[in-house]
């Protein structure tokens, strides 16, 4: 059943007590992470998410991504469910969802729309191609270029018609972008035959990445130091922006050192510090990540690489915060003994996404957590309550 319809006054007024009541906890606990206290670390078993892969589409309602009260809606819906059965360091907020190419759109790229699925680029279609074609680049106008008016829209009636914060869309850095821009294999090019149109390229992308979360922060309300959250893990005072850079795990160090540092760190300090995201072992970047002005944390979708974690840690030491995410495994318990195991509870927070789990495993072995979400989620978050109390 498609789940559009508003919170009920009786269910809006729980849903609010729950929020303050959990927002003021977890505020001092994220405080206590970015000083690197030793204290147990924060975590999240969460099967609430804005974005679409992974749902049970049957859920989703059809207008999702053509009506902002469908968007608002839902999100509510699943997170009120999420925050009173749940009682971790989850803190929900709303966000204009509209896929990972919101940037890329305002420079040109075709955006497909499947049904009840996640906004994506047109992989046939590139808008830079050659370097002359970089050098027609224009910074964007976010009232006017691509999805940008269109997610406008939805950050104003977030703010008018809900009381949670409302965070900006999913933000892809410089590099991401760019690889939107012109695909891997023109970009790499790129770098090592023509490294004066690769840093043109970078400066017009950072430059409009700049001015298109101030926009977002703007119309939210935002101060430009201050984030509600980095993909559902509560930063708040201590992080004033976040973005991906999920390519960064395919560069070598030489390459990001030079192409991509000075462009992350243009981005954090116009924010007052930041965090930054990644998917994968990008753990050969360490003394990068150490470089990077205004670099306060990374959330590392480790995917079950537990080990590598460790490596940067150990590199960064107190230095960087570190969000230890993943899709919930199957043998959650294994995954979670090592993480605890292994890493310095000191400066981390730990974030198990649940939703994506049940999608793919659907049919197949399930039997730790019986195939059900919700059961699921609630074996999940006892044993690391367990564990951390």
């Amino acid at each position: 059943m498609e789940i559009s319809h508003p919170l009920t006054a009786a269910e809006r007024r729980e849903f609010e007590k729950l929020f303050e009541e959990r927002i003021a906890r977890v505020d001092t606990k994220m405080a206590d992470v970015f000083a690197f206290k030793p204290i147990k670390p924060p975590f999240m078993v969460n099967s609430a998410l804005y974005w679409v892969f992974g749902l049970d589409t049957d859920t989703l309602p059809g207008n999702y991504f053509d009506d902002p009260a469908a968007m608002t809606n839902f999100q509510e819906q699943t997170y009120f469910d999420q925050i009173k059965s749940i009682d971790d360091d989850f803190v929900p907020y709303l966000m204009p969802w509209f896929g990972t190419i919101v940037t890329a759109s305002a420079f040109g790229c075709k955006i497909e729309y499947y049904t009840k699925a996640d906004p994506a680029a047109n992989p046939r279609y590139y808008p830079v191609k050659t370097p002359q074609d970089i050098d027609r680049l224009q910074v964007i106008t976010p009232e006017t270029d691509g999805l940008m008016p269109k997610v406008l829209d939805y950050l104003r009636y977030m703010k008018a018609n809900s009381f949670l914060p409302v965070g900006i869309t999913d933000f892809q850095g410089p590099l991401t972008t760019a690889n939107q821009l012109m695909g891997y294999d023109k970009l790499i090019y790129l770098m090592f035959d023509r490294p004066d149109h690769m840093h043109r390229l970078m400066d017009v992308v950072t430059d409009s990445l700049i001015l298109w979360v101030k926009a977002q922060k703007e119309v939210i309300g935002e101060p430009l130091d201050w984030c509600i959250s980095d993909q559902q893990v509560y930063t708040g005072p201590n992080a004033g922006v976040w973005f991906s850079d999920d390519d960064a795990v395919l560069m070598s160090p030489e390459t990001y050192r030079e192409f991509v540092v000075p462009y992350n760190s243009r981005i954090l300090q116009a924010f007052g510090g930041g965090a930054v995201h990644y998917c994968g072992d990008a753990t050969h970047h360490a003394e990068s990540f150490l470089a990077m002005d205004g670099l306060k944390a990374l959330n590392i979708y480790n995917l079950y690489n537990i080990p590598s974690v460790a490596r940067l840690q150990e590199k960064l030491q107190d230095k960087i915060v570190l969000f230890v995410c993943d899709f919930t495994p199957v043998e959650y318990q294994e995954y979670f003994d090592e993480m605890l195991r292994t890493l310095d509870h000191r400066g981390i927070a730990i974030c198990s996404q649940f939703s994506p789990t049940v999608g793919l495993l659907k049919g197949g072995r399930y039997d730790a957590i019986n195939r059900d979400l919700r059961s699921g989620r609630q074996a999940v978050f006892e044993y690391l309550r367990n564990r951390l109390n």
